[in-house]
């Protein structure tokens, strides 16, 4: 058989793959298959495109097969809790995820790879809800390969991630596990894969000390060995000394600016000020 014939022998089992998949789920029927097979060989379409031209499914139905088919969490738009704008849940097909894929890409090559359990704190001088989104999205894609990742929300002054996620502040969280005021875990996410949260949990008063504390530092070290990955997202530089404190014990940082926004003044000053603890860092995260 040549290398066509082979091809095309290929695709029509890709085809009828999807299609009992959506059979199985009761999408379609078997004669609504064989119908999105003749318009697929009559006009040359993908299967997908077959199927939504002849309006059986949806595009999102598609996403869900496909995302089955290569063990690739899909979200429903319309059942989830999950904020919108987090896009590698929802879109992962955007631009703006396929540049969170390459930034995925070149962390694992300069950090991540180099030992286990590393963790990493993203920063930026005075936007907290575009770092948070940032390291939320970012520890999706990171997720979406399978490693088991963790998401630490230490902006325990203006708590961000309990939103995002739709998961509410109810829970324990940061706070009371570094307080010791309650016993505290990782919640998982179980539509998004291998990925955890803690969110910061009750606002507390000295935030400053509790990140700064014995208790922190232990606390971290004992999440940090359990996961392949763990992103830390901190409040902005501008107002406080609580990021320097959380990358200090991280390591490394990766500072995240906004295109049109950030002032290369801002941006100088973080890198001075996470230098001085001693803190790598790993670059900068554009976002628009």
């Amino acid at each position: 058989m040549n290398n066509l014939a082979h091809s095309v022998e290929e695709s029509g089992d890709i085809s009828l793959k999807m299609g009992r998949m959506l059979v199985d789920s009761g999408k379609i029927t078997s004669a609504d298959l064989r119908a999105i097979m003749d318009l697929q060989n009559e006009r040359g379409l993908r299967f997908g495109d077959a199927a939504v031209a002849l309006g059986l499914v949806s595009q999102a139905d598609i996403r869900a097969v496909l995302a089955q088919q290569y063990a690739y969490p899909h979200i429903p738009d319309q059942t989830s809790r999950l904020h919108p704008s987090l896009t590698a849940a929802f879109r992962p097909e955007c631009k703006e995820v396929e540049a969170l894929r390459g930034l995925r890409s070149e962390l694992m090559l300069r950090y991540f790879n180099s030992a286990p359990n590393l963790s990493l704190t993203l920063t930026s001088a005075d936007d907290a809800p575009g770092v948070a989104r940032t390291t939320a999205n970012l520890a999706i894609v990171f997720a979406q390969m399978g490693l088991r990742t963790l998401l630490i929300d230490t902006n325990l002054r203006e708590p961000q991630m309990h939103n995002l996620f739709g998961t509410g502040n109810r829970h324990p969280g940061l706070a009371e596990l570094i307080a010791g005021r309650a016993r505290s875990h990782p919640l998982p996410i179980p539509s998004l894969g291998p990925l955890w949260l803690l969110h910061a949990g009750t606002q507390a008063p000295n935030p400053q000390e509790l990140l700064s504390s014995r208790n922190y530092r232990e606390r971290m070290s004992e999440l940090f060995s359990l996961f392949d990955v763990t992103l830390i997202s901190t409040s902005p530089m501008n107002d406080n000394r609580d990021a320097q404190l959380v990358a200090a014990h991280s390591g490394a940082a990766l500072l995240v600016t906004q295109e049109h926004a950030s002032r290369m003044k801002d941006v100088e000053k973080m890198c001075s000020n996470l230098w001085g603890v001693g803190v790598r860092l790993l670059g900068v995260a554009l976002r628009q």
